[in-house]
């Protein structure tokens, strides 16, 4: 369908009109009728020819007096839609909703858009008349806005009599004066006019930030999209999901702290917002504060308990705090709600393979690979799941795959694992150093290599010169965050592999209070009880650790525990 009327471009107070394509037939009937009352609108036909689309929507949006939002099934499942009305909340514009069908809101819409009174276009035959009394009442927020008359011949009377109810609404606006609203007035004064295309590029890279320098660019957008538009809080959001990733990937305490920055002030300019939640829930979990991730991550459900995003989020928090099955539960909600997000679909077979189903676990990172054959992460976690079921030559071939994509420090260290598993010693120990010639700073690389060290050459003073590089640069990881159980358990097994006991049990002694019910941690603790001599109580841990779901296979293959699992 044509196009009914040119787009608004001058500098009076206008309408933003955001709907669905498949509804265009009421919209534009309505669109008519309310451009003869004199409305200025703006909608998508106002997109100049060589520009940038994103752009001009973001600052349509910005710089309208009124958002008119028509809601049916279409716009509700339209991505251009709902970015449209996230950005106009994001920017307090205020939203007149008309429902074109009988469709429900998303939670977190439904939260912002609960205090209007919303027009429903086609059931309340009387809808016309109470939006005429509103309109006359005197003194009341209802007050008409029109712009200078055109020459119509059809009279303004007789314009509203005609009018379609659901255009009604448009008339009851306070006075739009900036001196009231705190806003400008106008195109020619939009503020931050490229901030939202910023943004829309940026969430498109952070999507697959395994590739190339996608995620470093990402965090520019990002950060040009906050320069830009210092209100935005869902650039401030998504910027803070970029730079946790980036401190996850490097470990790198700044990005963290960068990370935690740009949460709080998303939160500061808009905490009704689930993304926003989100961010500041992860950035907590990655700071090991699953009081306060929960928390956050809890209201960002509330908000919109449709956010798959969210939903993956909050899974993380519940298995990290023991909650099995409502961790699974929000996992599979994640899944069916956006069932093509690698994200999604790698969080949740992470979260099968820390549970020991592994086949589960690879049948989910092949989907991911189909989805994305070049995605490296995505091959070094199904290496793992293949490592964990005994296919060591295939987890090889794999592992190998990915660092011919791109080679990690991920992929060196579970290769390394891989040959450790399959007893190729001097190939593991190959594997776990061009690890570390990538990140010489995490721990664990360390500590791998050290216990390598200890199965082929015994504590010689390589081996205990390798364990205390582990040791250090866990206690200082420890330091930053008290809270990270598998710090303070890895610790454990450093120390009480080189014969300091009491140390080695104040470690686990933190790491099993902060994870009581993870089956790796007491299968930790079974390895530090079986180094420090207490059979007894190394066989209770790998017995609970077993009822948790621990692998057994993972026990017969560590050389400080298989024997173990003979013990009458």
């Amino acid at each position: 369908m044509d196009k009914p009327l040119p787009s608004y471009k001058g500098t009076e107070p206008y309408v933003f009109v955001c709907y669905a394509h498949k509804d265009a037939d009421s919209v534009y009937s309505d669109l008519i009728l309310l451009d003869r009352s004199d409305i200025h609108l703006w909608y998508d036909e106002g997109i100049s020819a060589g520009k940038s689309w994103r752009a001009e929507i973001a600052g349509a949006i910005k710089g309208a007096k009124k958002f008119l939002f028509f809601i049916s099934e279409a716009s509700l499942q339209s991505a251009h839609c709902l970015r449209e009305i996230d950005y106009a909340i994001s920017h307090d514009i205020e939203i007149v909703p008309v429902y074109l069908d009988d469709c429900s809101l998303p939670a977190e819409l439904e939260l912002v858009l609960n205090r209007v009174h919303a027009l429903f276009r086609h059931t309340d035959s009387m809808y016309q008349q109470h939006l005429l009394e509103a309109l006359r009442q005197e003194g009341s927020r209802f007050a008409p806005f029109v712009r200078a008359k055109k020459n119509h011949k059809l009279s303004i009377a007789l314009a509203l009599l005609l009018l379609g109810s659901t255009m009604l609404l448009l008339f009851a606006w306070s006075p739009w004066d900036s001196a009231v609203t705190g806003r400008k007035t106008g195109p020619a004064s939009m503020a931050a006019p490229n901030a939202y295309d910023r943004y829309l590029e940026g969430l498109d890279l952070v999507g697959r930030w395994d590739q190339g320098d996608n995620l470093e660019t990402a965090i520019g957008l990002f950060r040009e999209a906050t320069a830009l538009d210092p209100d935005f809080a869902l650039a401030y959001a998504r910027l803070a999901e970029a730079l946790r990733i980036r401190y996850a990937l490097t470990r790198d305490e700044t990005f963290l702290d960068e990370a935690a920055t740009s949460a709080d002030e998303a939160v500061r300019l808009n905490a009704g917002l689930a993304p926003v939640q989100v961010a500041l829930g992860r950035v907590q979990l990655a700071r090991g504060n699953l009081d306060l991730a929960l928390s956050a991550l809890q209201r960002a459900v509330s908000i919109d308990a449709n956010d798959a995003k969210a939903n993956q989020a909050i899974a993380i928090v519940y298995e990290r705090l023991g909650r099995l099955q409502d961790a699974e539960a929000s996992f599979q909600k994640a899944v069916s709600l956006d069932p093509e997000r690698i994200s999604i679909l790698d969080s949740y077979a992470n979260f099968l393979f820390r549970q020991s189903r592994f086949d589960e676990a690879i049948r989910q990172w092949q989907t991911v690979i189909r989805l994305a054959p070049d995605n490296f992460a995505a091959l070094v976690n199904l290496g793992s799941a293949l490592s964990e079921t005994g296919r060591i030559p295939e987890a090889i071939t794999v592992y190998q795959r990915a660092i011919e994509l791109r080679p990690t420090y991920m992929a060196y260290s579970n290769l390394g694992t891989a040959y450790a598993r399959g007893e190729r010693y001097a190939d593991a120990v190959d594997a776990y150093r061009k690890a570390l010639e990538i990140e010489d700073s995490n721990w664990l690389a360390w500590g791998n290599l050290a216990f390598v060290y200890s199965w082929t050459n015994g504590m010689d003073p390589q081996t205990i010169e390798t364990f205390e590089r582990a040791i250090d640069l866990a206690e200082a990881a420890r330091q930053q965050n008290p809270r990270d159980a598998f710090a303070n358990s890895d610790l454990a097994l450093y120390y009480a592999k080189t014969d300091r006991p009491a140390l080695a049990l104040q470690r686990l002694g933190t790491a099993m209070t902060l994870s009581p019910d993870s089956g790796e941690i007491l299968a930790a603790g079974a390895e530090v009880y079986a180094l420090i001599g207490q059979r007894d109580k190394a066989i209770k841990h790998i017995r609970r650790s077993l009822e948790l779901g621990y692998s057994r296979q993972r026990i017969q293959r560590n050389p400080e525990l298989s024997d173990l699992l003979t013990d009458p």
